[in-house]
């Protein structure tokens, strides 16, 4: 009897240890299949995003809205990341939060002149974010009707009372004067609440950042920008370091093209002496003086910026003088 007990014992021990085996196996598989099928996933939007970014660089004035797998894209300087599978770019121009959450992201995209199209720059962000835009400005009513209608976006032209929407992110831009802490937002996460203050005209100003630190605004520094589709890429950027990495990669790509149109400049000049071409000269000479020195400021300062929007708005009347007198165009 006791070896008949024993060795019923022993046959339940062994059913147990190898049952726990076999549901140790599938959970193992299961759990691998559903990693191997979450990083499937993960580099399929990755790839999808890589898409919109080399389209980007083919046409401009454009906006889509693209629906992908509920997914939280972390945003960084040249980088894109979606889980444990990222990607990093050399010299990417992409504007945008931190921290793009969700099913449907809005992409847009504008061109970078200084006179002539130097970039695309790329603008994305989720429509689960919220932005809220606060001034009575013609600059500030520009900004809005350019920021695209797919945005979850709000406009007033004064101070006004903002609710919290449970939005996972809320932007808040106000153009001239900063606005309080709305004190509704004040359960958010601070790196979720963050400002941009706009001082200056649709040429070129200051952006002043700010984040949510408890039941007030912390200054992260500021910053400036160029032109409306520069301020634009402040809005979309949550961070002032995020703005400044892409903006310096959009001057360099304009270093780049701006080499090209020197080089043509140069030929445009020709020796002769009829009238004609003595004025074409003029013109091609004032615009290579204005070329080589937007040729010496490569990187993305408030100095640099002021040379090339001087720069620029010579540039385009050089050119307008040069159609005017059957000139070949400088660009």
């Amino acid at each position: 009897m006791n070896k008949k007990g024993f060795e019923v014992q022993f046959n339940w021990l062994f059913v147990l240890v190898a049952g726990a085996a076999i549901l140790l196996f599938f959970t193992v598989v299961v759990a691998k299949q559903k990693s191997v099928s979450e990083t499937s996933t993960k580099a399929a939007v990755l790839k999808s995003i890589e898409a919109i970014i080399t389209g980007a660089g083919i046409s401009s004035d454009t906006i889509n809205t693209v629906n992908i797998p509920e997914s939280d894209i972390d945003v960084g300087c040249g980088r894109i990341s979606i889980g444990g599978v990222s990607k990093q770019y050399q010299s990417l121009i992409l504007f945008a939060p931190g921290s793009i959450r969700g099913s449907r992201i809005t992409t847009q995209t504008l061109s970078f002149n200084a006179p002539y199209r130097a970039t695309n720059l790329l603008y994305a962000t989720s429509t689960g974010a919220r932005y809220i835009i606060i001034g009575n400005t013609n600059l500030a009513r520009e900004i809005n009707k350019t920021l695209p209608a797919e945005l979850n976006k709000e406009f007033y032209q004064t101070a006004a009372p903002i609710v919290n929407a449970n939005n996972y992110k809320v932007r808040i831009v106000a153009f001239e004067e900063m606005i309080p802490l709305p004190s509704s937002l004040g359960k958010m996460r601070d790196e979720d609440v963050t400002s941009l203050r706009v001082i200056g005209d649709a040429e070129k100003g200051a952006v002043e950042f700010y984040q949510k630190n408890g039941n007030s605004w912390l200054s992260r520094g500021s910053s400036i920008y160029i032109g409306r589709n520069s301020l634009v890429a402040a809005v979309y950027s949550d961070t002032l370091e995020a703005y400044e990495c892409s903006m310096q990669n959009a001057f360099l790509k304009l270093n780049l093209v701006t080499k090209i149109y020197a080089e043509r400049t140069k030929k445009l000049v020709q020796s002769g002496t009829s009238s004609r071409q003595v004025q074409c000269n003029q013109f091609y000479n004032s615009a290579l003086t204005q070329l080589n020195r937007i040729l010496a400021a490569p990187d993305f300062n408030k100095e640099n910026a002021d040379i090339i929007s001087e720069s620029a708005k010579i540039l385009a009347g050089e050119n307008k003088n040069a159609q005017i007198y059957s000139c070949t165009l400088i660009y």
